[in-house]
């Protein structure tokens, strides 16, 4: 007859069902890690793509390569306007402040915005530095209607035409060429801008600006 075994002894081999094996022990600890650090990336992601406040056209505004950015806008209303002051073409004007009247400018490319936002840019600078005044109630291209009217009513009552002919016109257009090389791609954008006298139908300045973009995808800084 076999001796009795004491309960707390346990033969060689024997398998303690209270604890799990090693190995599902590793890998519970494993699933655990990968969770973790998985969370962290996420959580940092999060943060990272949340709004913040940047600089209107500085190095972290977004770069798109096939469309005009608003760093662009302002590159090119930059160059056009010292060009413009520089030839001192609006000093010669029969009226000081020169009087300006803006047409629409053409924009001819297949990136989408407001053609006028690189005139706006351009106007400010002159009006409120009294280099010129810019006629928004005049013919088909009026922007105030209002003023427009008004014009038109006192013109009736007093029975003489407004004093409102401008000494030079500003016409433009926005164009593109788009070239591949691979999965590179390339687009210039040509800004164009010319003053012409309506008086004689001469060109009396006329200015360019290019901006070339180039990268397989959008990104940000320059």
């Amino acid at each position: 007859m076999n001796p009795p075994v004491p309960s707390n002894c346990k033969f060689a081999g024997h398998f303690d069902q209270s604890r799990p094996p090693r190995s599902h022990t590793m890998k519970s600890i494993t699933k655990f890690a990968v969770l973790l650090i998985g969370s962290t990336v996420l959580l940092a992601v999060g943060c990272q793509s949340g709004g913040k406040y940047i600089e209107t056209g500085g190095t972290q505004s977004v770069v798109s390569v096939g469309d005009v950015d608003i760093q662009d806008l302002q590159r090119a209303s930059s160059e056009m306007l010292q060009s413009m002051i520089a030839t001192g073409i609006l000093k010669r004007a029969p009226h000081q402040p020169a009087r300006l009247l803006i047409n629409p400018i053409v924009n001819d490319t297949s990136s989408r915005f407001d053609v006028g936002e690189m005139t706006y840019r351009m106007r400010e600078q002159l009006v409120n530095s009294g280099q010129a005044q810019t006629i928004t109630a005049y013919g088909k291209y009026t922007e105030d209607e209002a003023a427009l009217e008004e014009v038109r009513r006192r013109s009736f009552e007093s029975g003489t035409q407004p004093d409102v002919e401008p000494d030079y016109t500003l016409s433009g257009k926005i164009t593109q060429i788009r070239r591949n090389a691979g999965s590179t791609k390339q687009v210039t954008y040509t800004f164009r801008l010319t003053l012409t006298d309506p008086n004689t139908g001469l060109e009396v300045w006329t200015k360019t600006a290019d901006v070339t973009k180039q990268g397989r995808k959008n990104g940000i800084g320059f």
